[in-house]
């Protein structure tokens, strides 16, 4: 009934979030993150990049390496490359130390631009945000 042979071992390193999924909590991982959905919480992935597609809403704060928003995002953003598209809304503080808005994107709150010899990574960013 059940074979005996070689499990094969899942290496996605992607984290998804589905068009028809509702997540309330915080997302954290060291990876990749799609969110086509709707997320309720903050999501940190240090080094990874966080990619809101057009339909996905996230209410909370965003700490990533590379933000690509194509859908809409409430809250803070810390960033070191924020990379907003057409249909791509951002309401809240935003830092980060390279921006793009294409034509159609917004950006609605506070945005600062942190200088690259301040700060090296991420965390520094979050750390220099905080004070």
């Amino acid at each position: 009934m059940f074979s005996r042979g070689k499990i094969k071992e899942n290496t996605s390193t992607t984290t998804i979030i589905s068009e028809s999924t509702f997540f309330v909590g915080d997302i954290s991982s060291g990876e990749k993150i799609i969110i086509h959905g709707k997320v309720n919480g903050n999501i940190n992935t240090d080094n990874g990049v966080v990619f809101i597609d057009k339909g996905g809403v996230v209410n909370g704060s965003v700490v990533c390496e590379k933000l690509i928003l194509n859908g809409e995002l409430h809250g803070e953003c810390c960033c070191s490359i924020l990379d907003v598209y057409e249909n791509g809304f951002l309401q809240g503080d935003v830092s980060y130390r390279s921006l793009e808005i294409r034509n159609g994107g917004c950006i609605t709150g506070i945005v600062n631009k942190v200088i690259d010899e301040v700060q090296n990574n991420v965390s520094e960013l979050v750390k220099t945000r905080e004070n």
